[in-house]
C-alpha cells in the first residue's frame, strides 16, 4: 500500500540559538541537515519517493515528506528512527575521540544519556489513495497532534556538577580541573585552535558535539563588523589588508581579522599571543590606514543578524494537489536557497543557513538592507509561477537585527527574530531593530508591496550624508511625545514636520539635499497621526545610524 509520510525532527530553533560562537551556530545548522539529509536517503534507500526535499542531496530542511510503498508504515518509522539515531551517536563518537586527542576527557555515562535525550523524531503517515491535497493535509494534522504531545524527559544531572552555560538544563560532561573552589577547563583545550574554550565554558555533549565539528573559514562577530570597511580597504590599500591577514596566518587561526581591527581585541589577544605582541606597531599602522581609506576614524562596532521566512507557505503547499506539484516547488526552493546563500556571500555576509523558506545569515552593517531587497526579490521571482491568488503566500517577511559585535549571540539572534514578528505581522514586509549598546531599542517595520527597493530608506540615509542635521529625528521623536493627547489633526503635525525639516537642513547642506527635498517632503505627507509621526522619527534615527557607514563600491 502507498503512503503519504511526513517526519519532523528537532529541536530546532533552540538547537541552533543555543551558541557562544558564530562557528557553534553554524555547526548546529550543518548537523540538522545533514541528520535530516540522512533521513532522506534512507527513504531513497528503502524505495521512497521525496516529496519535500525533492532529493536527499540537497541540504535538507528539518522536515522530510515522502511517499512509500509498504505493508508496514509503523516499522518503516521505526527503522528511520533507529537510523537517526545511530548517526547522531556516531557524530559524538567521532567527536569523542577528537575531544580525546585534544587531551579532553569527559564522563561517558552523563554524555551519552544526554545524547540519547536529545533528538526530537515525529512522524505521521496516511494511505494515499489519490486524493494528495486531502490526504497532505490530514499527514500534517497528525503530524501537528504528535508534535503537541511531546514527551518532556528529566534530563541528567550529577550532583554539584557545573550546569552548561549555553543550555542550564544539561550538567557539563568535561572533566574540569579543580583551582581551589573553582573549576577550569583544562588548559590544554584552552589552547587548542580548534576547540578554543574559555576557562569556564563548561559545556554539555551537546554543545560539545557542535563545537567538536570542523568548522572552517566561519567569521567571527568581530570580523563581520570590521567587514563594512574591510572590503573597501582591499581596493584601496591592499597591502594594509595583507598586513593584518600576514598576522592572522602567525597564529594558526587563534585569531582573525576582525580581532586585529578593534584595539580592545588587540590589546586582549596580543597577550595571549607573544607573535602578535611583536607585531602590535605594524598592525596598529596597517588598522590605521585601513580606516583612512574607508573614511572613518575606527572600526564601526555594530553587525546584522539577518532572518526570514516565507509567508503562508502552509496554505501555498496545500494548494499543489499532487506530488509533482509538489515536488516541482520544494525543487523551486531548493534553486532559490543557492541564490541566496550567493547573493549573502557577494555581500560579504556569511550564510548560516538557506533553505528556500527560510534563511539565517550574519552580515556587516552597510551591506544588510540591500541584501534584505536581493533575498525578498529572489524569492518572489522563484515562487511566482506557483502563487495563483493573492492570498496564496509566496512573499517572503525578513528581520534584521543590528547589534554590537560583543553582544550575546544568542541575545542577539532573539532579537532577529523578534524583528522577523514584527515583519510577520503585516507579512511581505521588513523588520529592522537597531539595539545600541546603551540605548533603547528601536524596530521598524517596512512593506515590501509599498517599497520593494527600500527607496524610502536610501533617501533618508543619503540626506544624512549630505548634511541633513542629526538632530532632525529627535526633533520629530520630540513633537511626537508633545503632541500625544493634544489632538492635533494631520496638516499641523505635517506643517509642523515641514518646518522643522526646512530648519534642520542647514544653509550649507541645501544645496547638496537638492535632489532628495521632493522625495522627503513626500514621506512627510504620509503623516496621518502621531503614531506615524513617531515611526517616523524611529525610522530616521536608525537611519542616521546607517548614514555613518561608508559606502561600498557595488
Amino acid at each position: 500500500m502507498t503512503y503519504l509520510l511526513s517526519i519532523s525532527i528537532g529541536p530546532v530553533q533552540e538547537f541552533i540559538a543555543a551558541a557562544r560562537r558564530t562557528a557553534d551556530l553554524r555547526a548546529g545548522s550543518q548537523l540538522l541537515q545533514q541528520l535530516a539529509g540522512h533521513i532522506a536517503a534512507q527513504i531513497t534507500q528503502q524505495g521512497g519517493t521525496l516529496i519535500f526535499p525533492a532529493s536527499a542531496d540537497v541540504p535538507g530542511p528539518n522536515k522530510v515528506v515522502a511517499q512509500i510503498d509498504t505493508d508496514q508504515p509503523s516499522e518503516m518509522v521505526s527503522m528511520l528512527k533507529e537510523s537517526a539515531t545511530e548517526w547522531l551517536w556516531q557524530q559524538w563518537q567521532r567527536v569523542r575521540e577528537r575531544l580525546k586527542a585534544e587531551g579532553v576527557l569527559v564522563n561517558d555515562q552523563l554524555a551519552q544519556e544526554q545524547i540519547a535525550a536529545f533528538l526530537e523524531f515525529y512522524a505521521a503517515w496516511v494511505p494515499l489513495h489519490g486524493d494528495y491535497s486531502a490526504a497532505r493535509q490530514r499527514v500534517e494534522l497528525l503530524l501537528a497532534g504528535r508534535k503537541v504531545l511531546r514527551d518532556f524527559a528529566q534530563p541528567s544531572s550529577v550532583h554539584g556538577n557545573p550546569k552548561s552555560p549555553l543550555d542550564p538544563s544539561r550538567d557539563c560532561v568535561i572533566i574540569l580541573n579543580r583551582k581551589g573552589s573553582w573549576y577550569q577547563v583544562p588548559d590544554n583545550a584552552q589552547q587548542s585552535p580548534s576547540l578554543r574554550f574559555k576557562k569556564t565554558e563548561f559545556l554539555d555533549a551537546i554543545s560539545l558535539l557542535k563545537r567538536g565539528q570542523e568548522a572552517r573559514d566561519v567569521p567571527s562577530t568581530s570580523l563581520l563588523a570590521a567587514r563594512s570597511v574591510l572590503p573597501i580597504a582591499e581596493k584601496r590599500v591592499p597591502d594594509a589588508v595583507e598586513t593584518l591577514r600576514a598576522a592572522v596566518r602567525d597564529t594558526h587561526g587563534l585569531v582573525d581579522m576582525g580581532d586585529l581591527m578593534f584595539p580592545a581585541r588587540l590589546q586582549e589577544e596580543a597577550s595571549a599571543h607573544p607573535v602578535l605582541q611583536q607585531q602590535r606597531e605594524q598592525i596598529e599602522e596597517a588598522r590605521r590606514k585601513i580606516l583612512r581609506s574607508a573614511g572613518v576614524s575606527e572600526c564601526p562596532p555594530y553587525y546584522a543578524v539577518l532572518v526570514a521566512d516565507g509567508d503562508r507557505m502552509g496554505r501555498l503547499i496545500g494548494m499543489q494537489n499532487t506530488v509533482d506539484k509538489h515536488r516541482a516547488l520544494s525543487q523551486a526552493m531548493a534553486g532559490v536557497a543557492r541564490q541566496m546563500s550567493e547573493a549573502i556571500q557577494q555581500r560579504d555576509g556569511y550564510c548560516v543557513y538557506a533553505g528556500g523558506d527560510d534563511v539565517l545569515a550574519l552580515l556587516p552593517v552597510n551591506r544588510a538592507l540591500e541584501c534584505a531587497v536581493q533575498l525578498a526579490h529572489l524569492f518572489r521571482k522563484a515562487i511566482s509561477f506557483f502563487v495563483t491568488s493573492e492570498d496564496a503566500g509566496g512573499t517572503l517577511s525578513v528581520g534584521v537585527a543590528i547589534a554590537h559585535h560583543l553582544e550575546s549571540l544568542q541575545r542577539t539572534l532573539q532579537w532577529a527574530r523578534e524583528a522577523e514578528k514584527l515583519a510577520k505581522r503585516q507579512r511581505n514586509a521588513l523588520g529592522l531593530a537597531l539595539h545600541l549598546r546603551g540605548g533603547a531599542p528601536l524596530e521598524v517595520a517596512t512593506s515590501w508591496q509599498k517599497d520593494p527597493y527600500l527607496e524610502s530608506w536610501m533617501v533618508w540615509i543619503s540626506a544624512f550624508r549630505q548634511g541633513l542635521s542629526h538632530g532632525f529625528p529627535y526633533e520629530l521623536l520630540h513633537l511626537a511625545r508633545e503632541a500625544e493627547g493634544c489632538h492635533l489633526n494631520a496638516e499641523t503635525l505635517r506643517g509642523e514636520a515641514r518646518r522643522i525639516l526646512n530648519r534642520k537642513q542647514g544653509r550649507e547642506a541645501k544645496g547638496g539635499m537638492e535632489p532628495f527635498r521632493q522625495q522627503m517632503e513626500a514621506e512627510l505627507e504620509k503623516i496621518h497621526n502621531v503614531h506615524d509621526l513617531e515611526a517616523l522619527a524611529h525610522r530616521l534615527i536608525i537611519a542616521r545610524f546607517l548614514s555613518r557607514y561608508p559606502e561600498v563600491d557595488v
